[in-house]
């Protein structure tokens, strides 16, 4: 019979100093990684709200607005008729405290050029821009962007007030209705996740 041996305390403190330096190598790596995932889930958020506005449009024959209401640029929006008669002012909407509080949005209303160019996306928009009055797109009954050019959002940004290096998303509204996500730092002839 063979006898049991334990551990030492010298084998002990070599584990706990390895796995020390590990989890000191990796730290940066998980926060940036935490750092991405609030910007893919606040680009999604935004998404989510522009095809739910688009959605009800159609379904309800009214036009319906989406609209970024914070003006820093944290993540808060609200879906809702143009016309309160109809429905209400407020079928859905996000508030800043739910989800990750890094994530920043930035708008432009200046129309995209067709075809894309590529740097149309190069830089990012800052924090806030565009959002000194609530950043809107209507949807009309057939869910097409309504309004004359120039009135609403084209372009919707997302960057992380913690950390430059998180990953930036785009979200791209087309005057028929098209709303898209992307990741600028992907070309679109490589994966369907590039912007141009």
């Amino acid at each position: 019979m063979r006898k049991q041996r334990g551990v030492n305390l010298i084998e002990l403190m070599i584990a706990v100093s390895v796995l020390g330096i590990l989890l000191a190598l990796a730290m940066p790596n998980f926060s940036r990684m935490v750092q991405d995932a609030q910007n893919r889930t606040a680009a999604e958020s935004v998404l989510n709200g522009l095809q739910l506005a688009r959605t009800e449009a159609l379904r309800r024959n009214t036009p319906v607005r989406f609209s970024l209401t914070d003006k820093e640029g944290k993540v808060a929006w609200t879906v809702g008729c143009v016309n309160p008669n109809i429905c209400s002012a407020s079928i859905q909407e996000r508030t800043p405290e739910e989800g990750g509080g890094n994530a920043r949005l930035g708008v432009s209303k200046v129309a995209l050029p067709k075809p894309l160019k590529a740097d149309t996306f190069a830089s990012a928009l800052a924090a806030g821009a565009g959002l000194d009055e609530p950043g809107v797109v209507t949807f009309d009954s057939f869910g097409r962007v309504s309004a004359a050019a120039g009135t609403e959002v084209n372009r919707v940004d997302v960057t992380n007030a913690k950390t430059t290096d998180a990953r930036r998303y785009v979200v791209t509204v087309g005057a028929g209705g098209q709303v898209r996500m992307c990741d600028p730092n992907s070309k679109l002839n490589g994966t369907p996740q590039g912007c141009t």
